[in-house]
């Protein structure tokens, strides 16, 4: 009897041993910490003495300035990196591994509307001047095709179902004059230095914007009060003198057209 009881006692001691041992602990895993990413551009094919960004996602944000940006983005710093220098924008921790839209510009030269995957270190480096006048860019050494031209395809907006303004580099591409609706013209006079560009838009949206383009047979508009074509999506309209102008702009019917006049 007193050897089953020792056994029975001992067999117990060993079961408390064993529920009294720590579990394996099981590795933890933690989440990878998101960093800001250095986005480095090289300019020196444009020779531009500042640059800009404008960075956005289909979906309409905008992370050079948020909903109150505004052309030309945010003015980058340089660094220099193994004798380059670089302008250095700083990417948000949370748009990590993204894909989002790009662009460098100078204020007045920019690239094509390019693709970037936002990571650390990401090199963004202008190459040559595309037909159109904006600057191609290779992004870590590899140079995406050259984006063909989309379809212009005019909206056919009428003049008394939409707001139209002016807007341009006189009030730094910020906000638009509100141009008033007389017999069949909107209508708005603004203060222009030389060289001051502009362009007509509807509802205060880049979608709907007319220009000027250049023809052979008109290679600049007149500025006397004379009609002539206005062109969705088409290039700014610049003055060559500073001065006091009238600007109209009639649209019905998929027909389009301005007059300028210096008062």
């Amino acid at each position: 009897m007193k050897l089953v009881k020792f056994f029975a006692v001992a067999v117990a001691a060993v079961a408390m041993l064993a529920a009294c041992e720590p579990e394996e602990k099981k590795p933890i895993n933690k989440p990878v910490e998101l960093t800001e990413s250095k986005i480095l551009c090289d300019v020196t094919a444009g020779g531009w003495e500042n640059c800009n960004a404008w960075a956005w996602t289909e979906g309409g944000d905008n992370y050079t300035g948020g909903a109150d940006a505004v052309w030309p983005g945010v003015a980058l710093e340089t660094e220099e990196i193994d004798g380059v220098t670089y302008y250095v924008w700083i990417a948000p921790a949370h748009i990590c591994g993204q894909t989002i839209g790009f662009i460098i510009n100078n204020g007045t030269e920019q690239t094509v509307d390019l693709s970037l995957v936002v990571e650390d270190g990401a090199k963004v480096v202008l190459t040559e001047k595309g037909a159109d006048g904006k600057w191609l860019a290779s992004i870590n050494g590899e140079v995406g095709e050259v984006p063909e031209p989309e379809p212009v395809v005019d909206p056919e907006l009428n003049l008394n179902e939409h707001t139209w303004g002016l807007i341009g580099s006189f009030n730094e591409w910020a906000a638009d004059v509100v141009m008033e609706v007389v017999d069949g013209w909107a209508v708005a006079t603004i203060k222009l230095a030389a060289d001051a560009e502009f362009k007509v838009r509807a509802d205060g949206s880049w979608d709907h914007s007319y220009g000027f383009a250049a023809t052979e047979e008109m290679s600049t508009f007149p500025v006397d009060g004379t009609q002539f074509a206005a062109t969705y999506n088409a290039g700014n309209l610049k003055v060559a003198e500073a001065g006091t102008y009238e600007v109209s702009f009639s649209a019905a019917n998929g027909e389009e057209y301005f007059k300028v006049l210096k008062k």
